[in-house]
């Protein structure tokens, strides 16, 4: 699909997100002694078309190298005592024009407490992706390349450590460094429901 217009990704209107989302509101990151859950029953996550789906057993992220918007060799691994959400997508994505600027949003908001990182899965022409960033005024995300599926694919006969099951889709990544679920579509993780998963995870 073509891009049609630029989108600024901190000026979108609360209207427009919430036209593609079913969370409402923002709220400040819980602190641990919020949590009342279980370990069993994380609280719900979901927007108008989607939900978080927990994957069992879990599994450890393993660090996996991955190119950088200059090139560069990057290594993604989890972050120890830290949440990090590991967001799939694509050039030709239209959702991702909408989930894009809004994890730029979380990023600027609340960096030093989740780790985001957007990995790119469709091409190797950093230009392109360059391109794609700029025009959502993407200027703070963590960006990665993964067109060869190092990361993410969704091969049945040579499995990654994570799926695609369409784009975009986010992977929460917990403290102890596990992959505990994902959410597809385009998700306000500001909204009061994620900020509490994160802060359910945020305790692992």
């Amino acid at each position: 699909m073509n891009n049609s217009g630029a989108v600024n990704s901190l000026s979108l209107s609360r209207r427009s997100m919430l036209a593609a989302l079913s969370g409402i509101g923002t709220m400040p990151f819980l602190g641990r002694q919020g949590r009342t859950e279980s370990r069993d029953d994380p609280p719900p996550f979901q927007t108008m078309r989607y939900q978080f789906t927990l994957i069992r057993p879990s599994s450890e992220l393993s660090p996996v190298v991955l190119s950088d918007l200059s090139g560069k060799a990057t290594s993604l691994a989890a972050i120890p005592g830290k949440v990090m959400l590991i967001n799939l997508w694509a050039t030709w994505c239209e959702a991702c024009r909408i989930d894009l600027p809004m994890l730029e949003r979380l990023h600027v908001v609340m960096g030093d407490r989740v780790e985001v990182t957007a990995v790119s899965m469709d091409t190797n022409d950093r230009g392109k992706v360059r391109a794609y960033l700029n025009n959502l005024s993407i200027h703070h995300l963590a960006i990665l390349l993964d067109p060869q599926g190092r990361l993410a694919n969704s091969s049945t006969e040579h499995p990654a450590q994570l799926t695609t099951y369409g784009f975009p889709i986010t992977y929460l990544i917990d403290a102890a460094g596990r992959v505990q679920g994902y959410i597809a579509g385009a998700a306000d993780w500001l909204a009061d429901d994620a900020q509490r998963l994160l802060e359910y995870y945020s305790s692992s």
